[in-house]
């Protein structure tokens, strides 16, 4: 510290000196490994990508696993769900796959489609507590297509009505609960194959399941009150 003086006033200078190199190197490090060791526990909160293919079961695929057009076609089904529970809801009936086509619901009415996918053909296999749409694509296996390669897979989009009894299994969401009342999910098969008389899981159909879907809740395809 070094004191100054005038006539009026005196002052004080104080010199704060810098830290040695070894305490600045020091201290870099810690910081250093303090942001290493945040990094290491953020990451290991985050669920693991195998830990998510393992709480699949084997007849389940990922959503992210669809290739070519099959995205765009598993979305138009998941989209159209609201549709059919309303003109249940009017008509006291499921709705055959006609009826959707006529008041132009994707992928029933084909021209808001891909080219690839327009070829598809559906028809409705339906139980009182339950209803499927079951489609192929009809361009398979013609010589002069309009697209590049038409997509393959059969795909059967479920909706269950969770308040009766007699429906297929398995799916989300349990008929004992008094807030569920429809859960709905899509089916592919690899290959252009009839429709299944008995469990899609035998015949080895592959429920497509959301990314990162919860058991229950809207986003696991339950439909609550």
């Amino acid at each position: 510290m070094v004191e100054s003086s005038t006539p009026d006033k005196v002052y004080r200078e104080v010199l704060v000196t810098p830290l040695a190199a070894r305490r600045e190197a020091l201290a870099l490090i810690t910081v250093i490994c303090l942001i290493i060791l945040l990094m290491g526990l953020r990451f290991s909160l985050l669920p693991s990508s195998k830990d998510s293919r393992r709480s699949l079961q084997p007849y389940q695929l990922n959503d992210t696993l669809l290739k070519s057009q099959a995205p765009t076609l598993y979305r138009s089904l998941l989209g159209v769900v609201g549709d059919i529970l309303d003109l249940r809801d009017e008509t006291g009936n499921w709705p055959d796959a006609a009826l959707l086509k006529e008041e132009a619901l994707p992928p029933f009415a084909s021209n808001f489609l891909p080219v690839a996918l327009r070829g598809y053909v559906w028809k409705m296999h339906a139980s009182e507590g339950w209803v499927d749409y079951y489609g192929i694509n009809s361009d398979v296996g013609k010589e002069d297509k309009e697209a590049v390669d038409p997509l393959e897979n059969s795909f059967i989009l479920r909706i269950i009505d969770l308040k009766s009894e007699d429906h297929p299994h398995p799916h989300f969401g349990t008929h004992d609960d008094a807030k569920m009342l429809f859960t709905f999910q899509v089916w592919i098969n690899p290959q252009t194959t009839d429709y299944p008389a008995d469990s899609l899981v035998e015949k080895g159909w592959k429920w497509i399941v959301r990314s990162g879907t919860p058991v229950g809740g809207k986003s696991a395809g339950v439909l609550t009150e």
